[in-house]
Protein backbone atom coordinates (compact mmCIF):
# COMPACT_ATOMS: atom_id res chain seq x y z
CA UNK A 1 0.00 0.00 0.00
CA UNK A 2 1.15 3.97 0.23
CA UNK A 3 4.71 4.48 1.31
CA UNK A 4 5.07 7.39 3.29
CA UNK A 5 8.28 9.40 5.39
CA UNK A 6 9.09 12.62 7.11
CA UNK A 7 10.75 15.77 5.61
CA UNK A 8 12.40 18.70 7.05
CA UNK A 9 10.18 21.31 5.49
CA UNK A 10 11.02 24.90 4.47
CA UNK A 11 8.50 27.40 6.94
CA UNK A 12 8.22 31.03 7.00
CA UNK A 13 10.16 32.44 9.43
CA UNK A 14 7.67 33.79 12.31
CA UNK A 15 7.97 36.29 15.14
CA UNK A 16 4.19 34.91 16.65
CA UNK A 17 2.48 31.98 15.00
CA UNK A 18 -0.41 34.13 14.09
CA UNK A 19 2.02 36.44 11.56
CA UNK A 20 1.77 33.51 8.98
CA UNK A 21 -1.58 34.50 7.21
CA UNK A 22 0.23 37.54 5.13
CA UNK A 23 2.51 34.80 3.42
CA UNK A 24 0.27 31.98 2.42
CA UNK A 25 -2.24 32.17 -0.16
CA UNK A 26 -5.08 29.66 -1.56
CA UNK A 27 -4.19 26.92 -4.04
CA UNK A 28 -2.47 28.13 -7.30
CA UNK A 29 -5.48 26.73 -9.52
CA UNK A 30 -8.34 28.86 -7.21
CA UNK A 31 -6.37 32.21 -7.95
CA UNK A 32 -7.52 34.23 -11.01
CA UNK A 33 -5.55 37.80 -11.94
CA UNK A 34 -7.67 40.15 -9.79
CA UNK A 35 -6.68 37.75 -6.36
CA UNK A 36 -3.07 38.10 -7.87
CA UNK A 37 -2.57 41.44 -8.05
CA UNK A 38 -4.46 41.22 -4.08
CA UNK A 39 -2.02 38.95 -3.09
CA UNK A 40 1.21 40.71 -4.24
CA UNK A 41 -0.29 43.34 -2.48
CA UNK A 42 -0.87 42.32 0.96
CA UNK A 43 2.88 41.47 1.43
CA UNK A 44 6.21 41.68 -0.45
CA UNK A 45 6.62 37.83 0.81
CA UNK A 46 3.33 36.61 -0.26
CA UNK A 47 3.63 32.61 -1.54
CA UNK A 48 1.91 33.86 -4.96
CA UNK A 49 4.72 35.25 -6.28
CA UNK A 50 6.07 31.09 -5.71
CA UNK A 51 2.95 29.47 -6.78
CA UNK A 52 1.34 31.74 -9.22
CA UNK A 53 3.93 34.77 -10.58
CA UNK A 54 2.61 37.50 -12.49
CA UNK A 55 2.92 37.63 -15.90
CA UNK A 56 4.84 40.79 -17.32
CA UNK A 57 5.11 42.87 -20.06
CA UNK A 58 9.08 40.95 -21.32
CA UNK A 59 8.03 37.64 -20.81
CA UNK A 60 8.96 35.82 -23.37
CA UNK A 61 7.45 32.03 -22.36
CA UNK A 62 5.36 30.88 -19.74
CA UNK A 63 8.65 29.52 -17.55
CA UNK A 64 9.69 33.09 -17.24
CA UNK A 65 7.55 33.61 -14.47
CA UNK A 66 8.73 29.95 -13.01
CA UNK A 67 12.39 31.52 -13.18
CA UNK A 68 10.70 34.34 -11.45
CA UNK A 69 9.53 32.14 -8.46
CA UNK A 70 12.20 30.45 -8.33
CA UNK A 71 14.65 33.25 -7.75
CA UNK A 72 12.11 34.81 -4.93
CA UNK A 73 11.93 31.17 -3.66
CA UNK A 74 15.86 31.02 -3.44
CA UNK A 75 16.50 34.46 -1.95
CA UNK A 76 13.87 34.13 0.86
CA UNK A 77 15.67 31.24 1.87
CA UNK A 78 19.31 32.93 1.26
CA UNK A 79 17.83 35.71 3.48
CA UNK A 80 16.26 33.26 6.31
CA UNK A 81 12.89 34.17 5.38
CA UNK A 82 12.22 31.11 4.57
CA UNK A 83 13.49 28.73 7.12
CA UNK A 84 14.45 24.74 7.28
CA UNK A 85 13.39 22.84 10.02
CA UNK A 86 15.70 20.95 12.04
CA UNK A 87 15.25 17.37 12.29
CA UNK A 88 12.67 14.91 9.67
CA UNK A 89 8.71 15.94 10.84
CA UNK A 90 5.56 15.12 9.97
CA UNK A 91 3.17 18.37 10.33
CA UNK A 92 -0.50 18.18 11.02
CA UNK A 93 -2.60 21.06 9.72
CA UNK A 94 -6.13 21.56 10.76
CA UNK A 95 -9.04 23.74 9.36
CA UNK A 96 -12.12 25.05 10.97
CA UNK A 97 -15.08 25.96 9.09
CA UNK A 98 -18.67 26.83 8.98
CA UNK A 99 -20.91 25.51 6.81
CA UNK A 100 -24.27 26.05 5.69
CA UNK A 101 -25.96 22.03 5.83
CA UNK A 102 -29.97 22.02 5.16
CA UNK A 103 -30.06 25.61 5.75
CA UNK A 104 -28.19 25.49 9.53
CA UNK A 105 -24.49 26.26 10.19
CA UNK A 106 -22.55 23.71 11.14
CA UNK A 107 -19.22 24.26 12.33
CA UNK A 108 -16.31 21.12 11.60
CA UNK A 109 -13.02 20.89 12.07
CA UNK A 110 -10.84 18.82 9.74
CA UNK A 111 -7.51 17.55 10.46
CA UNK A 112 -5.03 16.35 7.98
CA UNK A 113 -1.25 14.92 8.19
CA UNK A 114 1.32 16.72 5.71
CA UNK A 115 4.47 14.42 4.96
CA UNK A 116 5.86 12.89 1.89
CA UNK A 117 4.13 10.23 -0.10
CA UNK A 118 5.57 7.84 -2.70
CA UNK A 119 5.41 8.52 -6.65
CA UNK A 120 3.36 5.73 -8.02
CA UNK A 121 1.35 4.98 -11.26
CA UNK A 122 -2.35 4.81 -11.09
CA UNK A 123 -2.45 1.16 -12.30
CA UNK A 124 -0.64 0.07 -9.23
CA UNK A 125 -3.69 1.19 -7.41
CA UNK A 126 -2.07 2.58 -4.15
CA UNK A 127 -3.11 6.17 -5.03
CA UNK A 128 -6.38 6.52 -7.36
CA UNK A 129 -7.56 9.92 -8.88
CA UNK A 130 -10.93 10.78 -9.42
CA UNK A 131 -10.71 13.08 -12.28
CA UNK A 132 -9.05 13.60 -15.34
CA UNK A 133 -6.31 16.40 -15.91
CA UNK A 134 -5.50 18.88 -18.67
CA UNK A 135 -1.97 19.05 -20.44
CA UNK A 136 -1.65 22.59 -19.59
CA UNK A 137 -1.80 22.65 -16.34
CA UNK A 138 0.46 20.08 -15.80
CA UNK A 139 2.89 21.52 -17.69
CA UNK A 140 2.36 24.63 -16.41
CA UNK A 141 3.31 23.30 -13.20
CA UNK A 142 6.20 21.07 -14.59
CA UNK A 143 8.10 23.93 -15.71
CA UNK A 144 7.47 25.60 -11.78
CA UNK A 145 8.99 22.43 -10.34
CA UNK A 146 11.72 22.64 -12.87
CA UNK A 147 12.89 25.94 -11.65
CA UNK A 148 12.57 25.36 -7.69
CA UNK A 149 13.32 21.66 -7.21
CA UNK A 150 10.26 22.20 -5.16
CA UNK A 151 6.97 21.21 -3.89
CA UNK A 152 5.11 24.21 -3.56
CA UNK A 153 1.60 23.45 -2.99
CA UNK A 154 -0.27 20.72 -1.26
CA UNK A 155 -1.86 17.32 -3.25
CA UNK A 156 -4.89 17.23 -0.92
CA UNK A 157 -5.14 13.06 -0.34
CA UNK A 158 -8.04 11.13 1.41
CA UNK A 159 -6.51 7.99 3.24
CA UNK A 160 -9.05 4.60 3.53
CA UNK A 161 -9.78 4.44 7.35
CA UNK A 162 -11.91 1.80 7.70
CA UNK A 163 -11.11 1.51 11.66
CA UNK A 164 -10.38 5.18 12.00
CA UNK A 165 -7.44 4.27 13.55
CA UNK A 166 -5.10 6.83 11.40
CA UNK A 167 -7.51 9.75 12.06
CA UNK A 168 -7.27 8.92 15.99
CA UNK A 169 -3.34 9.14 15.44
CA UNK A 170 -3.51 12.54 13.93
CA UNK A 171 -6.23 13.34 16.37
CA UNK A 172 -3.18 12.63 19.24
CA UNK A 173 -0.17 14.44 17.77
CA UNK A 174 -2.17 17.34 17.14
CA UNK A 175 -3.13 17.23 20.69
CA UNK A 176 0.20 16.86 21.63
CA UNK A 177 1.93 19.54 18.99
CA UNK A 178 1.66 23.27 19.92
CA UNK A 179 0.21 25.26 16.96
CA UNK A 180 3.78 26.53 15.00
CA UNK A 181 1.28 29.15 12.57
CA UNK A 182 -2.26 30.22 12.47
CA UNK A 183 -4.50 32.28 10.57
CA UNK A 184 -8.00 33.19 9.50
CA UNK A 185 -8.78 33.36 5.85
CA UNK A 186 -11.55 35.99 3.86
CA UNK A 187 -13.68 33.02 4.33
CA UNK A 188 -13.39 32.57 8.03
CA UNK A 189 -11.73 29.51 7.75
CA UNK A 190 -9.22 28.98 10.53
CA UNK A 191 -6.00 27.60 9.53
CA UNK A 192 -3.61 26.00 11.95
CA UNK A 193 -0.37 24.15 11.22
CA UNK A 194 1.32 21.71 14.11
CA UNK A 195 5.08 20.03 13.77
CA UNK A 196 5.98 16.40 15.09
CA UNK A 197 9.23 15.24 15.42
CA UNK A 198 8.14 12.40 17.61
CA UNK A 199 9.94 8.96 15.71
CA UNK A 200 7.01 7.10 17.88
CA UNK A 201 4.31 8.80 16.25
CA UNK A 202 6.22 9.24 12.96
CA UNK A 203 6.86 5.47 12.60
CA UNK A 204 3.02 4.75 13.74
CA UNK A 205 2.34 6.48 10.80
CA UNK A 206 4.30 5.32 8.33
CA UNK A 207 3.43 1.50 9.34
CA UNK A 208 -0.43 2.50 9.46
CA UNK A 209 -0.43 4.16 5.64
CA UNK A 210 1.27 0.49 4.79
CA UNK A 211 -2.03 -0.88 5.23
CA UNK A 212 -4.01 2.14 3.54
CA UNK A 213 -4.52 3.31 -0.38
CA UNK A 214 -4.93 7.21 -0.75
CA UNK A 215 -7.38 8.60 -3.27
CA UNK A 216 -6.54 12.11 -4.72
CA UNK A 217 -8.97 14.91 -3.47
CA UNK A 218 -7.46 17.73 -5.05
CA UNK A 219 -3.96 18.12 -6.99
CA UNK A 220 -4.08 16.32 -9.60
CA UNK A 221 -2.24 18.35 -12.26
CA UNK A 222 0.59 18.18 -9.54
CA UNK A 223 0.62 14.56 -9.00
CA UNK A 224 1.06 13.58 -12.09
CA UNK A 225 3.76 16.36 -12.82
CA UNK A 226 5.47 15.22 -9.95
CA UNK A 227 5.47 11.68 -11.51
CA UNK A 228 6.43 12.63 -14.75
CA UNK A 229 9.14 14.83 -12.72
CA UNK A 230 10.45 11.29 -11.29
CA UNK A 231 10.37 9.72 -14.22
CA UNK A 232 12.23 12.35 -15.80
CA UNK A 233 14.72 12.42 -14.01
CA UNK A 234 15.49 8.36 -13.05
CA UNK A 235 16.55 10.00 -9.31
CA UNK A 236 15.62 9.17 -6.01
CA UNK A 237 15.89 12.53 -4.90
CA UNK A 238 12.39 13.42 -6.49
CA UNK A 239 10.50 10.00 -5.67
CA UNK A 240 8.34 11.57 -3.38
CA UNK A 241 5.62 14.03 -3.28
CA UNK A 242 4.28 16.53 -0.16
CA UNK A 243 0.80 15.59 0.40
CA UNK A 244 -1.96 16.58 3.01
CA UNK A 245 -3.83 13.57 3.74
CA UNK A 246 -7.23 13.41 5.30
CA UNK A 247 -8.72 10.44 6.92
CA UNK A 248 -11.53 8.97 4.90
CA UNK A 249 -13.12 8.58 8.65
CA UNK A 250 -12.66 12.30 9.64
CA UNK A 251 -16.21 13.71 11.09
CA UNK A 252 -14.90 17.27 9.32
CA UNK A 253 -14.46 15.74 5.67
CA UNK A 254 -17.11 17.68 4.01
CA UNK A 255 -18.12 17.31 0.07
CA UNK A 256 -20.27 20.11 -1.37
CA UNK A 257 -22.84 19.45 -4.61
CA UNK A 258 -21.92 21.27 -7.82
CA UNK A 259 -25.69 22.26 -8.62
CA UNK A 260 -25.94 23.18 -12.22
CA UNK A 261 -27.77 25.90 -13.80
CA UNK A 262 -28.49 25.30 -17.24
CA UNK A 263 -28.14 28.48 -19.70
CA UNK A 264 -30.48 28.59 -22.66
CA UNK A 265 -28.21 28.93 -26.09
CA UNK A 266 -29.08 28.92 -29.43
CA UNK A 267 -26.37 25.70 -29.61
CA UNK A 268 -28.37 22.31 -29.72
CA UNK A 269 -32.11 22.30 -29.74
CA UNK A 270 -34.07 24.69 -27.71
CA UNK A 271 -36.64 23.74 -25.67
CA UNK A 272 -40.00 25.94 -24.58
CA UNK A 273 -41.23 24.19 -21.99
CA UNK A 274 -38.27 22.06 -19.66
CA UNK A 275 -40.93 20.48 -17.39
CA UNK A 276 -42.88 18.67 -20.42
CA UNK A 277 -39.39 18.04 -21.76
CA UNK A 278 -38.18 16.47 -18.34
CA UNK A 279 -41.59 14.23 -17.90
CA UNK A 280 -40.18 12.21 -20.51
CA UNK A 281 -37.40 10.65 -18.36
CA UNK A 282 -38.51 11.56 -15.02
CA UNK A 283 -41.41 11.52 -12.68
CA UNK A 284 -42.20 15.64 -12.03
CA UNK A 285 -43.67 16.10 -8.42
CA UNK A 286 -44.72 19.88 -8.00
CA UNK A 287 -43.28 21.57 -4.72
CA UNK A 288 -44.70 24.83 -4.89
CA UNK A 289 -43.19 28.31 -6.04
CA UNK A 290 -39.21 28.90 -6.28
CA UNK A 291 -37.67 29.41 -3.01
CA UNK A 292 -34.00 28.63 -0.87
CA UNK A 293 -35.70 26.87 1.39
CA UNK A 294 -38.14 24.74 -1.02
CA UNK A 295 -34.82 23.85 -2.23
CA UNK A 296 -33.14 22.77 0.80
CA UNK A 297 -36.37 21.36 2.90
CA UNK A 298 -36.61 18.84 -0.55
CA UNK A 299 -33.07 18.20 -0.47
CA UNK A 300 -33.06 17.81 3.72
CA UNK A 301 -35.85 14.28 2.63
CA UNK A 302 -34.15 11.02 3.23
CA UNK A 303 -33.37 10.17 -0.41
CA UNK A 304 -34.29 6.67 -0.60
CA UNK A 305 -37.67 7.76 0.27
CA UNK A 306 -40.50 6.56 -2.57
CA UNK A 307 -41.17 10.30 -2.75
CA UNK A 308 -37.78 12.08 -1.94
CA UNK A 309 -36.43 13.52 -5.33
CA UNK A 310 -33.32 12.61 -6.71
CA UNK A 311 -33.04 16.04 -8.58
CA UNK A 312 -34.42 20.30 -7.66
CA UNK A 313 -36.02 21.66 -10.80
CA UNK A 314 -35.74 25.28 -10.28
CA UNK A 315 -37.90 26.41 -13.52
CA UNK A 316 -37.43 29.92 -14.32
CA UNK A 317 -40.36 30.31 -17.11
CA UNK A 318 -43.15 29.51 -14.32
CA UNK A 319 -41.45 30.51 -10.93
CA UNK A 320 -42.02 26.73 -9.91
CA UNK A 321 -40.03 24.09 -8.20
CA UNK A 322 -40.41 20.77 -9.60
CA UNK A 323 -38.86 16.99 -7.80
CA UNK A 324 -37.13 14.80 -10.13
CA UNK A 325 -36.65 10.91 -9.76
CA UNK A 326 -36.30 8.79 -13.19
CA UNK A 327 -38.74 6.79 -14.35
CA UNK A 328 -38.89 3.64 -16.18
CA UNK A 329 -38.74 5.67 -19.31
CA UNK A 330 -35.30 7.14 -17.92
CA UNK A 331 -34.03 4.32 -16.64
CA UNK A 332 -34.09 2.48 -20.07
CA UNK A 333 -32.35 5.87 -21.85
CA UNK A 334 -29.42 5.44 -18.74
CA UNK A 335 -29.22 1.66 -19.74
CA UNK A 336 -28.63 2.07 -23.28
CA UNK A 337 -26.73 5.23 -23.52
CA UNK A 338 -23.09 5.42 -23.09
CA UNK A 339 -22.28 1.71 -22.72
CA UNK A 340 -18.90 2.07 -21.75
CA UNK A 341 -19.72 3.38 -18.68
CA UNK A 342 -20.62 1.56 -15.16
CA UNK A 343 -24.73 1.35 -13.79
CA UNK A 344 -23.52 2.52 -11.04
CA UNK A 345 -21.94 5.57 -12.38
CA UNK A 346 -24.88 6.51 -14.83
CA UNK A 347 -27.08 7.11 -11.53
CA UNK A 348 -24.52 9.21 -10.34
CA UNK A 349 -27.22 12.52 -10.45
CA UNK A 350 -24.44 14.76 -11.68
CA UNK A 351 -24.48 12.21 -14.79
CA UNK A 352 -28.23 12.19 -14.90
CA UNK A 353 -28.06 15.75 -15.68
CA UNK A 354 -25.51 15.67 -18.53
CA UNK A 355 -26.77 12.34 -20.25
CA UNK A 356 -30.32 13.00 -19.47
CA UNK A 357 -30.96 17.18 -19.94
CA UNK A 358 -27.93 18.20 -21.18
CA UNK A 359 -27.46 15.71 -23.98
CA UNK A 360 -30.60 14.65 -24.75
CA UNK A 361 -33.20 16.39 -23.93
CA UNK A 362 -31.08 20.13 -25.20
CA UNK A 363 -28.98 17.71 -27.66
CA UNK A 364 -25.70 19.32 -26.55
CA UNK A 365 -22.49 17.30 -26.49
CA UNK A 366 -21.24 16.60 -23.55
CA UNK A 367 -17.13 18.71 -24.07
CA UNK A 368 -15.35 21.52 -21.99
CA UNK A 369 -17.43 24.39 -23.56
CA UNK A 370 -21.13 22.86 -22.86
CA UNK A 371 -19.85 21.37 -19.20
CA UNK A 372 -18.12 24.97 -18.67
CA UNK A 373 -20.02 27.64 -20.50
CA UNK A 374 -23.51 26.77 -20.86
CA UNK A 375 -23.68 25.43 -17.88
CA UNK A 376 -22.80 27.39 -14.54
CA UNK A 377 -21.65 26.08 -11.43
CA UNK A 378 -22.75 26.75 -7.74
CA UNK A 379 -21.84 25.36 -4.13
CA UNK A 380 -24.31 27.11 -2.56
CA UNK A 381 -27.90 27.19 -2.75
CA UNK A 382 -28.61 30.39 -2.18
CA UNK A 383 -25.61 31.60 -4.47
CA UNK A 384 -27.90 29.81 -7.01
CA UNK A 385 -31.46 31.09 -6.46
CA UNK A 386 -29.76 34.72 -6.55
CA UNK A 387 -28.58 34.54 -9.84
CA UNK A 388 -31.42 32.43 -11.16
CA UNK A 389 -34.12 35.06 -9.66
CA UNK A 390 -31.72 38.26 -10.76
CA UNK A 391 -31.28 36.57 -14.80
CA UNK A 392 -34.38 34.38 -15.15
CA UNK A 393 -34.68 35.28 -18.82
CA UNK A 394 -31.12 33.71 -19.53
CA UNK A 395 -31.58 30.47 -17.55
CA UNK A 396 -33.89 27.31 -18.36
CA UNK A 397 -33.84 26.98 -14.47
CA UNK A 398 -31.14 25.71 -11.87
CA UNK A 399 -30.58 21.07 -11.24
CA UNK A 400 -30.19 21.34 -7.36
CA UNK A 401 -28.91 17.70 -6.13
CA UNK A 402 -27.21 16.29 -2.62
CA UNK A 403 -23.77 15.49 -2.20
CA UNK A 404 -22.07 12.66 -2.83
CA UNK A 405 -20.72 10.25 0.09
CA UNK A 406 -17.09 9.73 0.23
CA UNK A 407 -17.83 5.91 -0.06
CA UNK A 408 -19.65 6.44 -3.22
CA UNK A 409 -16.41 8.25 -4.80
CA UNK A 410 -14.45 6.26 -3.52
CA UNK A 411 -16.41 2.64 -5.07
CA UNK A 412 -16.45 4.52 -8.20
CA UNK A 413 -13.06 5.18 -8.54
CA UNK A 414 -11.95 1.65 -7.15
CA UNK A 415 -14.15 0.22 -9.92
CA UNK A 416 -12.03 1.36 -12.50
CA UNK A 417 -13.77 4.64 -13.35
CA UNK A 418 -13.08 8.63 -12.68
CA UNK A 419 -15.90 10.89 -11.90
CA UNK A 420 -17.77 13.39 -13.88
CA UNK A 421 -16.83 16.36 -14.31
CA UNK A 422 -17.89 18.92 -11.75
CA UNK A 423 -19.23 16.37 -9.11
CA UNK A 424 -17.51 17.11 -5.43
CA UNK A 425 -16.18 20.07 -4.14
CA UNK A 426 -13.82 19.26 -0.90
CA UNK A 427 -14.44 22.28 1.38
CA UNK A 428 -12.43 24.02 2.39
CA UNK A 429 -8.96 24.52 0.25
CA UNK A 430 -5.64 23.46 1.48
CA UNK A 431 -3.54 26.89 1.20
CA UNK A 432 -0.32 27.30 -0.23
CA UNK A 433 2.60 28.79 2.04
CA UNK A 434 2.27 26.60 5.51
CA UNK A 435 5.06 24.65 4.84
CA UNK A 436 7.31 23.61 1.41
CA UNK A 437 9.71 20.91 0.57
CA UNK A 438 12.69 21.15 -1.02
CA UNK A 439 13.78 17.80 -3.13
CA UNK A 440 17.12 19.31 -3.55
Amino acid sequence: MATVKPFSGYRFTLKTPGDLGVFCAPPYDMIDDPMIDQLYDKHPNNVVRITQNRREPADIANKDRHVRASRFFNDWIAQKIITQDDADSIYIYCQQFTVNQNGISVTHKRIGICLLVKLVDFDRQIVFPHEYTLSGPKQDRYELMETTNANTGQIFGLATDDDAKLYNLIHVIMEKAAPIGTFTDENDVTHTLHRCTEATYINQTIELMRTRNILIADGHHRYETALRFYKDRGDEAFSHVMMTLVSMADPGLVIRPFHRLVRKSDQGRSVDDMKEALGRYFDVTPLGKTSIQGVVDALALPPLAPSSPEIVFWDCSTGELHGLRLNAAGENFLAGTMTERSDNWKRLDVSKINCVIINSILELPLDGHVLHDIVNYVNDVDAGAKRLTECADEFYGGFFIRPLSIGVINDTVKGGERMPQKSTNFFPKLYSGLVFNKMR
